[in-house]
């Protein structure tokens, strides 16, 4: 193999094209675990919100009472 300076080049574009890969799965990586959380943190609040909003009376939900509501 001969060592010139394309040959030099060559193997610089390809490991630099590697190590732009792993840091780009990394980044990918991240994302889809801060999307896992953000999915999470989303489905406890709506199970908040549904639940806030099926009582009947959302106030007395607030203060933790329960009152009969008037007809």
């Amino acid at each position: 193999m001969r060592c010139d300076g394309k040959s030099i080049g060559n193997r610089e574009k390809q490991q630099t094209i590697i190590e732009q890969s792993k840091i780009e799965e990394a980044v990918r990586a991240e994302l889809r675990q801060e999307v896992e959380e953000t999915d999470r943190e989303m489905d406890v609040l709506e199970y908040h919100m549904r639940k806030y909003c099926d009582t009947d009376d959302i106030e007395a939900t607030e203060f933790g009472k329960e009152n009969a509501v008037d007809d």
